[in-house]
């Protein structure tokens, strides 16, 4: 094979003069096809840059004592990260259609350090919105869901659930190191230092790796050539977007995209009003990151086996348990936390894994990173939206009861909008 996988060869003992090359085979069943090096590649690049985003909700308490600004407005700069993400989601699609991994991963790499550096100069709300909701929010996009899932979505059809697991499993992988060592980071050197140690520890790995690891996939045809796959119709943006499955999906992730945003953002700041310290609080969304991993990988696994459409259901419905659990957790109901980090952890990364792979499984082709995009955008700009409705609920409540009311109610409208969406796909056998 051309690029990069030439590099990797050896010769067997005993066969002087003969040279049998790692990664060429072109069935993606086999550990040897270079698609895995690929999903191991984007595993570490959203462990290492993608999992920023976990991190802000440490960092969103510190911010709540050292500027006493109100939770809506500290939580504002978190949902314009989701405007800027949903603005941004579209365009990478096609980014990433047009000009393949090699260029845009490392460009989101450079945006995403220098979004950091400057959150180590936030003095005021607006450099905050502008700092982490345009700059870091913009470097996570380029390097986070929508490249990750087209790229890996191109190297597979047959194991793509399995290989989107793996890859987006990183995030969560890395959230399990990246929160703890962030609330120990700023315990130890204060929040700002913590913010130039992330700059400069992500751009000293991920841009070698992305420059000279990455390779453009192999054409469907040859897929299909290896045995493991027919090739599906190839859509275009043009037709999907007049298709109802795109719609009821964009909407599906819309009530998901509200759901997620006020858990992710608020967990930890209602854990440590209900008498859970800071560093508790964040070790728990620490060993959530396992379980979202496992999750993802497990969930992934059986879904190319069961169907992913059933993968999908039952998860959203386990994540939903758990926030069941998040809303009575006190300092003597403490183990509801654990609880809600097991079934919340667990059920969120098979959720997200199914749900993607389901959209590869209706829309496959080699548009899918701009069908992926444009599908994403409400869910970015629900997300923004979320956060800052919890924060208002709580500063009028005092509160955040009926925001998780609200969460259940944007999972339960998901989850029927998304099983109407998956009634036809690309792949019956695997998506029923």
């Amino acid at each position: 094979m051309a690029g990069v996988a030439s590099v990797f060869y050896f010769t067997p003992r005993g066969k002087r003069g003969v040279k049998m090359r790692f990664f060429d085979s072109t069935q993606e069943s086999s550990p040897r096809y270079y698609g895995w090096l690929v999903v191991g590649l984007t595993f570490a690049t959203m462990a290492i840059g993608g999992s920023i985003v976990s991190t802000f909700p440490v960092f969103y308490v510190t911010f709540l004592d050292e500027f006493g600004w109100s939770r809506a407005d500290t939580a504002l700069a978190f949902s314009t990260s989701m405007v800027t993400f949903a603005i941004a989601a579209g365009p990478i699609g096609a980014l990433i259609d047009r000009f393949g991994p090699r260029v845009v991963i490392p460009s989101g790499v450079a945006v995403l350090g220098l979004g950091l550096t400057l959150m180590s100069m936030v003095s005021s709300r607006f450099t905050l919105y502008l700092y982490y909701g345009v700059f870091v929010a913009l470097g996570v996009t380029l390097i986070g869901m929508i490249p990750t899932s087209t790229i890996v979505s191109h190297w597979f059809i047959r194991m793509r659930s399995t290989a989107l697991g793996i890859a987006h499993s990183g995030r969560s992988a890395g959230s399990m190191i990246l929160v703890p060592l962030c609330a120990f980071l700023i315990a130890w050197v204060g929040w700002r230092t913590a913010y130039l140690f992330l700059a400069v520890g992500i751009m000293s790995l991920l841009l070698p790796l992305n420059l000279f690891l990455h390779r453009n996939p192999p054409q469907r045809e040859e897929i299909e050539r290896s045995g493991d796959s027919p090739a599906p119709q190839s859509w275009t943006l043009a037709q999907a977007l007049k298709d109802r499955a795109f719609w009821l999906l964009f909407f599906s992730g819309i009530f998901q995209g509200i759901s997620f945003s006020v858990v992710g953002v608020h967990m930890v700041a209602h854990m440590v009003d209900v008498g859970i310290t800071t560093i508790m609080a964040a070790w728990l969304l620490g060993f959530m990151a396992i379980l979202r991993a496992l999750g993802g990988i497990g969930g992934g696994w059986i879904g190319d086996r069961v169907g992913r459409r059933s993968i999908f259901v039952g998860s959203s419905l386990i994540s939903v348990s758990g926030v069941v659990c998040l809303m009575f957790i006190t300092s003597d109901r403490w183990a509801l936390g654990y609880l809600f980090v097991l079934l919340y952890g667990i059920g969120a990364g098979a959720r997200g894994t199914s749900f993607v792979s389901l959209k590869a499984d209706i829309f496959p082709g080699r548009s899918f990173g701009r069908i992926l995009g444009f599908s994403q955008m409400g869910a970015g700009l629900a997300s923004g939206f979320g956060p800052w409705v919890a924060g208002y609920i709580f500063d009028v409540m005092g509160s955040y009861r009926w925001a998780f009311f609200l969460v259940l109610a944007m999972n339960m409208l998901s989850i029927i909008t998304g099983v109407i969406a998956t009634q036809r796909a690309a792949h019956p056998g695997r998506a029923k």
